[in-house]
């Protein structure tokens, strides 16, 4: 399973839930955390966390 593939259809479907793109900041063995587009990172941007289970769930 590749999670780049997690990573991407997660921000699939943000995008079509929000309207919006999205940063993700992936953390090898903890997951991603996702903002939108240009915002920086931090706690109150975080619009979505998904962790390493999630996104290799995602990638199937």
């Amino acid at each position: 399973m590749n999670i780049a593939t997690g990573i991407i259809n997660i921000q699939r479907k943000l995008f079509e839930q929000a309207g919006r793109k999205t940063d993700a900041y992936y953390s090898e063995g903890q997951g991603a955390l996702y903002v939108f587009m240009g915002e920086p990172l931090t706690v109150q941007n975080v619009v979505y966390a998904a962790s390493e289970t999630e996104l290799m769930m995602n990638a199937i």
